[in-house]
């Protein structure tokens, strides 16, 4: 911790009431009441009041530094700032009336909002006010007309990404006293037991819907098909229960990745997706041949964020995959918005290379000179291996070193260690994993 406050036990141990990680103390004091100690430190000049239960209550939020002195003398309460110098006191006399400015809610994006309500001890009224700056500026709405149902009352301000609310404390029984301010703009008294509290606000609000963005389509090699793992089996009376299993802990669906598996001409695509506004997403996946201009329907109402296609299903093509996304699960019918990506032409290949030997066999002496051609109607080759009598496989280059046409040529020298027929078998892959075969008899 950055800062601790440690309390001294009668029998000369002590404990941690109080902590900070990122809080700098620079000066403490005791509270007269008994309860806890205030503390001053160096995070915008804030004073705490940290109670024997290791609560703390924000006292005062300065335009100063630090708070480097704490001090009573007689009835008062003085604080001492520095980065700029100033002297704070507080009095023990009630005021007439203070108020509290809250930090702004940010709602991400444009926002209606609804009621606002509040627990709370004593007169305190609540205004509100919006604006589109992280900062309240003249850019603002003004501050509303007050609200005092604690219970809720409908948010006057108008729409925008931003809200503040402002309470008022009154004690109505010495409303004529005079009103103590601070520069902070943090009216408080602190050894007051009679003073208007407030203990919690709550805005309800609804965000402008956002349409959920596809960010990335990945596309898997061929014959990599996804299977979806099982769903995590989830308590019934959780299921039941109307609640979103994330409240338990409980990842969605969705994000449980699928399974990587092999599955002759398959073409699998993944992507990703977010909703800014947290809504749950629906994709549909749609397809066409690159020569085509309308788009098919693929699958809709799919949940999850993949899909595996049987791309021996398909006519060997070019095709390109649209992957729609909309948040109607989480919004009204009308109401939800939707958008799209295309992926990268993917390539279906269904078709094995051709491969033939050219022309006969050289025997000479105890090796064999064989020579075949392969080529592919719809990618390029890429790699080839041979056989002698059903045995492994060995890796053969092409004629030109590489294996990266439509069309290559290989040339082989076996060795014939005895006198027989030998069985020569050459196969050849393509890009998309497709294989084709020959082979030859050689007879020494």
């Amino acid at each position: 911790a950055k800062s601790a406050v440690y309390r001294i036990l009668p029998d000369g141990g002590s404990d941690v009431i109080w902590n900070s990680p990122t809080v700098t103390a620079f000066s403490i004091q005791a509270n007269q009441t008994g309860n806890g100690v205030f503390v001053g430190t160096s995070d915008k000049g804030r004073i705490y009041n940290v109670g024997n239960d290791g609560r703390e209550t924000l006292v005062l939020q300065s335009n100063e530094g630090q708070i480097s002195t704490l001090k009573i003398f007689g009835s008062s309460f003085y604080a001492t700032s520095s980065n700029q110098a100033k002297l704070y006191r507080f009095g023990v006399e009630s005021v007439a009336e203070g108020s509290y400015e809250s930090s702004v809610l940010n709602a991400k994006t444009s926002a209606a909002w609804g009621r606002i309500w509040w627990r709370a001890n004593g007169n305190v009224t609540v205004q509100t006010r919006s604006g589109n700056t992280e900062k309240p500026n003249e850019t603002w709405s003004d501050w509303s007309a007050t609200l005092t149902d604690q219970k809720g009352a409908q948010v006057q301000s108008p729409k925008a990404r931003f809200l503040q609310w402002r309470a008022t404390f009154k004690n109505s029984a010495n409303a004529g006293q005079q009103q103590i301010s601070f520069n902070s703009g943090l009216n408080y008294s602190i050894f007051s037991n009679s003073s208007p509290m407030l203990y919690e606000v709550n805005v309800s609000y609804l965000a402008r819907n956002i349409a959920p963005e596809i960010l990335s389509i990945q596309i898997l090699p061929a014959n990599v098909g996804l299977v979806a793992n099982p769903p995590i089996q989830l308590d019934p009376n959780i299921e039941n229960s109307g609640i979103d299993p994330i409240a338990f802990g409980l990842p969605p669906a969705a994000n449980i990745p699928p399974r990587r598996i092999f599955q002759r001409g398959a073409r699998a695509l993944q992507w990703t997706a977010e909703d800014r506004n947290g809504d749950r997403i629906e994709y549909a996946v749609y397809f066409r041949e690159t020569s085509e201009t309308d788009f098919k329907l693929l699958r809709e109402n799919m949940r999850e964020n993949f899909i595996s296609i049987d791309g021996l299903a398909f006519a060997d093509g070019l095709y390109i995959f649209k992957i729609t996304a909309n948040d109607s699960p989480s919004n009204p019918l009308k109401q939800f918005l939707s958008s799209e990506k295309l992926s990268e032409p993917v390539e279906i290949d269904n078709a094995a290379p051709t491969v033939a030997a050219i022309g006969t066999p050289q025997v000479v002496g105890d090796r064999a000179r064989i020579a075949f051609e392969a080529s592919d109607v719809s990618s390029y080759l890429q790699n080839a291996e041979f056989s002698v009598n059903g045995g492994e496989w060995q890796a053969v280059y092409s004629d030109d070193g590489i294996s990266d046409g439509q069309k290559e040529r290989y040339s082989l020298e076996v060795p014939l260690k005895n006198a027989g027929e030998y069985t020569i078998t050459l196969r050849v892959y393509d890009a998309n994993g497709n294989v084709g075969n020959a082979r030859i008899l050689v007879r020494k």
